[in-house]
């Protein structure tokens, strides 16, 4: 079976929808939108220019694709079904593109829910059938879309609390770090979820995001790092007994820079006893490695117990062995260039709840750091943001009709027409009908097999950051 064959990169039922459609049916309008009570109020729109480029830019379509979808439809469904007369079109008329039209908001855009997000429609009437055939393949933009505007919702929260606790915003862009890797779906879903997250932050291990940004998005710079950092692997190699030697070996190779350790192979309470009161060999380890190299830095990672009350008692232990000084709100600060990752089942309420307890107990955000891996890259659906891809206009003989829906459940209404989307000065965005004044934010991405915007990741992370200037969605 040939991969990526566009033919049947769909829904089985849409196989069967060419001929259901009413007759002179010429062209399909349809979009994009996160409905109305969607988990956050804005989505951050991402991910369009990787699936076209990866999917659907040029010729895309030839006589071998359509021949195999004919024989693959004729024995999942039944024979005749499958429209092999219009793909036959599409490769010998239109040299193999496909004719349609997309249009879409600049990626990175924060847009408020219930808005048009992108709009698809066919340019060539043998095709009609096209636009709502690709909502399977088009509609997958939700999972970027849905982690990029995640991993944005945790900036804010963290932006909010480094406010309030006078705390330094020098480490902002590291304060979550994505650990999603080994438990995406697949290595492509990963990438795409690790590149929405480097949106927002630009620490990761996830090592296979960072080809997004150079291959999809046209920007060769590195846009994720990571440090030194063990697991229970390492920290166990010597029994319980040996914990303590090894953690030693540990801080004895370890290269300049940042080293995390993971802390709770046994007891994290008696390691970090270890590790920060004076008179222990390992607290004499980690001070020589802090004193041998400017910006070098320790980060214990509990990485097991309860989240509020552990990172509480690490913070009171760390005190004891290294001392605060306060942030010009009162609230304290490690003296020596020491972090707490926090990175066990973590995601958005459990981030809140973290900072909002170790404020309460006189901390400061910054002495916190973040790692969230199935919570960012497998925790969200289709429905976190409620988005859909719905029908909303049709051309017949000539005309154009209004397509809408209208079920009981208000909440799944849908537009009704051809849509624009409009900003004001306050970046808070309206549709409204095609016809209406002002400038239109959907731009034309996409037509006839063609990519005609071809953004930077540079530039799509410039306008996610926008963001942070929200408030906190309650």
């Amino acid at each position: 079976m040939i991969e990526n064959n566009i033919c049947i990169l769909t829904d089985s039922y849409k196989l069967t929808h060419h001929y259901l459609y009413p007759k002179g049916t010429e062209r399909i309008y349809s979009y994009l939108e996160s409905r109305t009570g969607a988990e956050f109020n804005k989505t951050i729109f991402y991910g369009l220019q990787y699936i076209l480029k990866k999917y659907l830019e040029g010729s895309v379509v030839n006589e071998e694709k359509v021949l195999e979808a004919e024989k693959i439809v004729n024995q999942h469904i039944a024979p005749d079904i499958f429209n092999t007369e219009d793909w036959m079109y599409i490769v010998e008329k239109l040299d193999g593109k496909l004719p349609v039209k997309i249009k879409a908001v600049p990626e990175g855009s924060p847009v408020n829910v219930g808005n048009v997000l992108m709009t698809v429609e066919n340019t060539d009437k043998h095709a009609y059938w096209l636009p709502n055939y690709l909502e399977s393949l088009l509609l997958q933009v939700w999972y970027p879309s849905t982690i990029a505007t995640l991993s944005a919702e945790v900036r804010k929260l963290c932006d909010f609390y480094l406010d309030v606790t006078g705390s330094s915003k020098d480490n902002l862009n590291f304060m979550l770090h994505d650990f999603g890797y080994r438990g995406a779906s697949s290595t492509e879903s990963s990438r795409l979820a690790g590149s929405a997250h480097l949106l927002n932050f630009s620490g990761t291990d996830t090592v296979p995001s960072l080809a997004i940004a150079e291959n999809y998005y046209n920007t060769p710079e590195i846009q994720g790092f990571s440090v030194q950092a063990t697991e229970h692997s390492v920290m166990t190699a010597m029994g319980p007994e040996g914990e303590m030697e090894q953690a030693i070996n540990v801080v004895q190779n370890a290269h300049n820079g940042i080293l995390s350790i993971v802390i709770d192979s046994y007891n994290y309470k008696n390691f970090l006893e270890n590790a920060c009161i004076k008179g222990h060999a390992l607290n004499d380890e980690i001070n020589k490695f802090l004193n041998k190299a400017e910006g070098n830095k320790v980060v214990f990672r509990p990485d097991s117990g309860e989240p509020i009350s552990t990172t509480i008692d690490c913070l009171e232990i760390i005190e004891k062995g290294f001392g605060c000084k306060t942030t010009p709100k009162g609230y304290k600060v490690f003296d020596a260039n020491i972090g707490l990752l926090w990175g066990d089942g973590l995601n958005y309420h459990k981030i809140r709840d973290i900072l909002f307890g170790i404020k309460a107990q006189g901390w400061a955000a910054e002495n916190l750091i973040f790692g969230m891996g199935g919570g960012l890259h497998t925790s969200v659906n289709r429905d976190t943001q409620r988005n859909a891809f719905k029908c909303s206009a049709q051309l017949r003989d000539g005309k154009w009709f209004d397509i809408f829906k209208k079920p009981l459940d208000s909440s799944k209404k849908s537009k009704k027409g051809r849509l624009k989307l409009l900003k004001n000065e306050n970046n808070e965005y309206t549709t409204v009908p095609i016809d209406s004044d002002g400038e239109d934010q959907l731009r034309t991405v996409f037509k006839n097999g063609e990519l005609l915007i071809d953004d930077s990741f540079t530039e799509i992370k410039n306008r996610a950051l926008t963001y942070n200037k929200f408030p906190i969605t309650v």
